[in-house]
């Protein structure tokens, strides 16, 4: 048998066999242990699995926006898990939004992943309510306890069914705090599933008129522009390896367009600067490098306290750990 029967035969052999996808792992995530701010609502225990196959891609399973090579937005995110197909769906980015306290209140901030499918959309929006955010610093205003059991955008209707919330509003929880939770998680589900409508609520199920004192009977728009910080960082992640220089990258809504920042290594200032962002008073996109040998090192960007520390006002400040390699 010479080498091009021999190749026939072996091509005829293997000719119907395809190959099959099997289920790799379920991966489990539970509650980060790491300290949030005393103020902040407890994270409710809620654990997140995400079931990895051949054909999916577990971009959930690490923190946000990080990567060996550095910090990099969400679509650009590279895959821990098996890569996607070209029949596959690509990955989007989709934004959970967390709470903490600062000088001006409590404010929410965003935190931005990638997505594959509804389920992960759904698990973004569980992130956010149960406060299971990358950054130690970012917590729910939800009351612990609290836990979805769906969100979905299903018949034209954006719903996020709850269990566990109160109906009314718990001792020592203000209104702006529970305004704050309704608005995390609209603006988490609305994200989550590229849609601007309102959200209704449920309750184990069922239609609720109230939770945490506030009504629900009607679908719940997103709140004005004024819950959100006014100083965000999207990249670095909190947590990232980087190479120097690094870039960052975020919004803000600062007077004059005056970002400030600091590379703080424990109580030594290494590095500082100032950057503006490309519109004042809105948020809007800013950036700026960094150069740093190698260490770790916490980043703070705020913005100018115009006012000279007055009472409600004062520096709102975004905060990373990133380690310079």
């Amino acid at each position: 048998m010479n080498d091009d029967q021999l190749r026939a035969l072996l091509e005829d052999a293997v000719s119907d066999v395809e190959p099959r996808g099997s289920l790799d792992d379920i991966r489990s995530r539970t509650t980060p242990s790491r300290s949030r701010r005393p103020w902040v609502w407890g994270a409710g225990g809620a654990v997140l699995a995400t079931a990895a196959t051949i054909a999916a891609v577990a971009l959930l399973s690490g923190p946000p926006g990080t990567t060996d090579a550095g910090p990099g937005p969400a679509g650009t995110t590279q895959a821990t898990g098996p890569q996607t197909s070209a029949t596959e769906r690509p990955a989007r980015a989709v934004t959970a939004y967390f709470v903490v306290q600062t000088k001006r209140g409590p404010l929410l901030y965003p935190e931005t992943y990638a997505v594959v499918g509804d389920i992960q959309a759904e698990q973004v929006v569980e992130r956010s309510v149960t406060g299971q955010a990358g950054d130690p610093d970012y917590g729910t205003a939800w009351p612990a306890g609290t836990t979805l059991q769906k969100a979905q955008l299903s018949d034209g209707v954006l719903s996020v069914d709850l269990a566990g919330a109160p109906v009314d509003r718990p001792a020592g929880m203000s209104q702006a705090q529970a305004e704050l939770a309704l608005d995390q998680a609209v603006r988490s589900a609305q994200s989550a599933f590229g849609s601007k409508l309102p959200v209704t609520f449920l309750l184990d199920g069922r239609p609720t008129p109230t939770l945490l004192g506030l009504g629900t009977g009607q679908p719940v728009p997103a709140a004005t522009d004024e819950q959100l910080s006014p100083v965000q960082v999207d990249a670095p992640a909190d947590g990232a390896t980087v190479d120097s220089p690094f870039t960052v990258t975020g919004r803000a809504a600062a007077f004059e367009a005056n970002v400030q920042w600091e590379l703080v290594q424990g109580s030594t200032v290494v590095k500082q600067g100032f950057t503006t962002a490309e519109e004042c008073c809105t948020l809007s996109p800013y950036s700026f490098e960094v150069t740093a040998p190698p260490g770790s090192y916490t980043l703070v960007v705020h913005d100018e306290d115009a006012s000279g520390g007055a009472e409600g006002t004062g520096q709102v400040e975004d905060t990373k750990r990133v380690v310079v390699r």
